[in-house]
């Protein structure tokens, strides 16, 4: 019996750490300006807890970046536009700094 209360227990504590995000934390402006852009409360929560806003992340899932490349790029000083056209370019994050930091622009693809 002891065994089958612990197993309950771990079912149970199992379940909750598998739960979906919810807007929990937010006020309802947030859940509204968030909802506005098409995100769902998931990755509301997750580009919330690497530190976007909503209008941040619409900017840069709207240029084409996810939650870690535009995290990678932000940390990097890269506002999303600038960050597109270097990608468009074909640099990679490391290749864009390095020319960035010798005064370098990339190439402007239409």
């Amino acid at each position: 019996m002891k065994k089958l209360g612990i197993a309950l227990i771990a079912l149970v504590l199992s379940a909750c750490a598998s739960s979906p995000a919810t807007w929990k934390g937010m006020s309802e402006r947030d859940i509204a300006a968030w909802k506005e852009i098409g995100f769902n409360a998931e990755q509301a929560q997750a580009w919330k807890g690497a530190g976007f806003n909503a209008e941040q992340s619409s900017a840069w899932a709207k240029q084409g970046f996810n939650l870690d490349s535009a995290q990678s790029w932000k940390n990097q000083s890269f506002n999303p536009e600038e960050a597109k056209s270097w990608k468009m370019s074909g640099f990679d994050l490391e290749t864009a700094v390095e020319s960035r930091d010798q005064g370098l622009t990339p190439v402007k693809v239409e």
